[in-house]
C-alpha cells in the first residue's frame, strides 16, 4: 500500500495581495472566506456560459494570500490574469517547487508539508501541498491506488470526468459535494448555475458504474438497444464513472434493456451520498 501519491497533472498557483479575495469571489462558485492553513475551500471557475474550466482546492495560509491546487496551473494562472485588470493582486504559479497529491500515512511526508481533509469525500485520504526538492519517492503503482480508492466512492475528479467548456459542473456531482454556494454573490457562470439548480432538473449526471474486467475507453458511448444513454469516462478494473442521461438509461433498465459500452455490459451503481435524478 502506498503513503502518498503526487498528482503530476495538477499544481499549485498562489494568488495574494489586497484584492485577491474579491477577485476569486467574483469568478468562483464559492466565497473564499472559509479558506484556512488547513481549511479548506472547494470549488470550481466556469465560463460565463456555465461550463466548466477548472476545480480548485484553496487554502489561506496567511491573510489575502491563496494556495490554490489546481489541473493545469499555467492555464488557469494566465486566464485568471485576464480578469485581473487593476486589482491589487500578485498571481504566481508555484508549481516547479512544490508537489501536490493525496497522503494515505501523513507521517510519511517531510517536516513542513501542509495536509488537509479532502472537502468532497470523509473517506478520501487527505490531500497535501509539500516542497518538491524534499518529497521521497513513492510507489510505482500509488496514483492507480489513488483512483481505485476514489472510483469505489463514486467521487468525480471533475478535471479528469468532465469535458472542459463543454460539461456542467452540476452534472458532475459538485453541489452534492458542496463546491458551489447558491447563496453567494455574482460570479462567472452562475446565472446557467442557479437556473439549472432551481427551474429544471439536471437530467444527465456522473454515476458510479460497473462492470466486469477492464473498463471501457474514455468517451466510449453507453448503448441501450442502439441508442446512446451515456459515455463512459474515468475507468479502472471492474468500477468507473460515466456520464449517464437517467431518464433513457431508466427507462432502457426499467423494460429489461441492458446497458452496453462497446463489449462490457455496464450496471449503474450510484453512491448513496448521490441525488439520483428521478
Amino acid at each position: 500500500m502506498a503513503d502518498f501519491v503526487s498528482f503530476p497533472k495538477r499544481g499549485l498557483v498562489c494568488v495574494s495581495g489586497p484584492d485577491a479575495a474579491t477577485l476569486l469571489d467574483g469568478l468562483l462558485t464559492h466565497n473564499v472566506a472559509g479558506a484556512g492553513p488547513k481549511a479548506c475551500v472547494y470549488t470550481a471557475m466556469l465560463t460565463p456560459q456555465g461550463k466548466f474550466l477548472f476545480e480548485l482546492f484553496i487554502l489561506a495560509p496567511e491573510a489575502g494570500t491563496y494556495w490554490i491546487d489546481v489541473s493545469d496551473p499555467a492555464s488557469f494562472a494566465k486566464r485568471l490574469s485576464l480578469y485581473r485588470l487593476r486589482s491589487k493582486v500578485t498571481i504566481e504559479d508555484k508549481s516547479e517547487a512544490n508537489v501536490v497529491g493525496a497522503v494515505w500515512r501523513a507521517e510519511a511526508l517531510p517536516t513542513g508539508t501542509i495536509c488537509y481533509a479532502d472537502p468532497r469525500h470523509p473517506d478520501l485520504p487527505q490531500r497535501f501541498i509539500a516542497p518538491r526538492v524534499e518529497l521521497p519517492s513513492e510507489v510505482e503503482d500509488a496514483f492507480a491506488a489513488y483512483e481505485q480508492a476514489r472510483l469505489s466512492l463514486g467521487v468525480p475528479n471533475l478535471a479528469a470526468d468532465l469535458l472542459v467548456e463543454k460539461d456542467f459542473i452540476l452534472e458532475g456531482l459538485m453541489d452534492e459535494m458542496g463546491g458551489v454556494d447558491f447563496h453567494k454573490g455574482c460570479y462567472v457562470g452562475q446565472e446557467m448555475t442557479s437556473r439549472m439548480k432551481r427551474r429544471t432538473t439536471v437530467k444527465t449526471k456522473l454515476c458510479r458504474v460497473r462492470f466486469d474486467g477492464e473498463a471501457p475507453a474514455f468517451e466510449t458511448p453507453i448503448l441501450a438497444d442502439g441508442w446512446e444513454v451515456g459515455r463512459m469516462r474515468t475507468g479502472g478494473s471492474g468500477q468507473g464513472l460515466a456520464l449517464i442521461r437517467f431518464d433513457r438509461a431508466q427507462k432502457a433498465i426499467s423494460e429489461g434493456q441492458e446497458l452496453q459500452a462497446g463489449d462490457q455490459t455496464v450496471r449503474l451503481d450510484p453512491p448513496n451520498w448521490m441525488q439520483v435524478p428521478s
